[in-house]
């Protein structure tokens, strides 16, 4: 992903961590992984598409509130304060726009923020997977490209995020080195104008609540794949009602296809899967081989050399 020299400014003041990660992600070819049932798996290919669900029924039930509570937690003690007079002390008032800002938009991001969730994958996990990976989500490990879903936002309505696992302590020695950086980079902010720093911090408050969950997920490696509709109204996605779980919902299927006039980028079938490993199970090699037909199927070359069965000795039942 191409990010402009400002944007990379910003974010090495106000988050890091999503640069590194981004950079990290990027330098090193990584792949992301999607943990799910064979049943999902097959949909997922045989309809090339993968779907963003609302944030309130996803497993992590927290998925907004968390970082909504650890920002709130923080701004209510004295980082808060020092964050609130290193920011005034540039333009007057500032943290007050930039808490208008949220008071308009933080219910909306509980309740209408869509995310898919992928992990990071780690080339020492293509035989075999992840062990914890395996027991919470699925039986089946979608491997594939990650630059189609590194984004930062633009015309195909998506932004993606990399997830970090704080406590609220941590957090508050995150934003503790978020002041001495606005400190060092006043200059800069200034020159960016009021509301344009506003808006840096509801940006920053935006990604910690997206973007943070609690440390017991840290395992996951999570990078959230992200839609706001009445902030990207116009998007590659596809809007749907289904019934999952006897729960009738709306969700956002993101089309796996190579759609460059709506801006994404190399997200077909073939130029995506990099292999699926199919977990622990007592029908493996049944799996295998409807896995590997339907790839053939879809146009994926030497498909049945992208299939591997793990064989981590866990029961399927």
């Amino acid at each position: 992903m191409d990010i402009s020299e400002e944007t990379q400014k910003m974010a090495g003041i106000f988050f890091p961590e999503y640069l590194e990660k981004v950079q990290k992600v990027s330098s090193e070819g990584s792949r992301f992984v999607y943990y799910t049932s064979a049943e999902t798996a097959v949909n997922i290919l045989n309809n090339k598409e993968i779907w963003l669900r609302n944030a309130i029924v996803m497993n992590d039930f927290t998925e907004i509130t968390y970082g909504l509570n650890l920002i709130r937690k923080a701004f209510s003690g004295s980082i808060g304060e020092k964050f609130r007079d290193v920011v005034d002390g540039i333009f007057p008032e500032t943290i007050n726009d930039a808490q208008e800002l949220l008071s308009v938009w933080e219910s909306d991001w509980e309740m209408e923020t869509y995310i898919a969730c992928l992990s990071v994958h780690e080339p020492s996990e293509d035989k075999n997977g992840r062990l914890s990976m395996w027991r919470a989500y699925g039986d089946v490990a979608l491997v594939v490209n990650s630059k189609p879903f590194i984004t930062e936002g633009g015309q195909n309505g998506l932004f993606s995020l990399p997830v970090s696992y704080w406590t609220a302590d941590e957090y508050e020695e995150r934003l503790a080195k978020t002041v001495d950086a606005i400190h060092e980079n006043r200059a800069f902010l200034k020159s960016l104008g009021k509301d344009r720093l506003a808006h840096a911090i509801y940006g920053m408050s935006l990604l910690v609540a997206m973007g943070t969950k609690h440390p017991g997920f840290s395992e996951e490696q999570e990078w959230r794949i992200i839609h706001r509709p009445f902030e990207s109204p116009k998007n590659v996605l596809r809007k749907k009602t289904v019934v999952l779980e006897g729960v009738a919902q709306e969700i956002y299927a993101l089309p796996l296809e190579h759609i460059p006039g709506e801006g994404l980028f190399h997200a077909d079938i073939p130029s995506l899967i990099d292999r699926i490993i199919i977990g622990p199970t007592d029908h493996a090699y049944i799996n295998v081989r409807a896995f590997s037909g339907i790839l053939d199927g879809l146009g994926v070359e030497n498909a049945n050399d992208k299939i591997v069965a793990s064989d981590i000795p866990l029961r399927s039942n």
